[in-house]
């Protein structure tokens, strides 16, 4: 039987276990990221810093159209592909276990395994390639790298967040 690891689950454990402390780190960080998607929230960022935001709203009134216009630069032109979701506790363990050890071969089911894990993160719909000449045409290869980017700077979060919890 398999138990679904969500947030009430985690509500109902222990606090002081290294798993929830690490799960509840990951969290907190996904959560706090800065969510600069794309220009459009650079052009945003530079009008407030200059006070020209201020001014416009000011001028033309709260409801100017700098929302709209930002989510279409944002859509038109954006800065890479950023996680959309939380990676699970369960795949987090697995990205663990699986980047631990330098591989050189992956079987179907860990191709299937790590398709699954992308596809969740960033919310696409990646298909596993159905064979080695497949990886690099289907971007496998570049899918999993940044799965692994994205898992390092996870744990880098992770550790920098526990090393200024532990000097408090």
């Amino acid at each position: 039987m398999s138990v679904v690891k969500d947030d009430a689950w985690y509500s109902s454990r222990d606090k002081r276990t290294k798993e929830y402390k690490e799960w509840a780190a990951l969290k907190k960080k996904q959560l706090e990221e800065p969510t600069i998607k794309g220009v459009g929230d650079v052009v945003e960022k530079v009008t407030e810093f200059t006070g020209i935001k201020s001014a416009v709203n000011n001028w033309f009134g709260e409801d100017c159209g700098c929302d709209e216009r930002k989510d279409s630069l944002n859509e038109l032109l954006p800065f890479g592909v950023t996680a959309v979701n939380c990676v699970d506790e369960d795949d987090y363990h697995y990205l663990r276990q699986f980047f631990a050890r330098r591989r050189t071969r992956i079987d179907a089911e860990q191709q299937q395994r790590m398709v699954d894990i992308y596809n969740h993160v960033y919310d696409k719909k990646m298909v596993s390639p159905s064979s080695c000449q497949g990886c690099p045409k289907t971007g496998f290869i570049k899918a999993i790298n940044k799965l692994k980017m994205y898992f390092e700077s996870t744990q880098t979060q992770i550790k920098s967040t526990s090393d200024s919890n532990e000097e408090e």
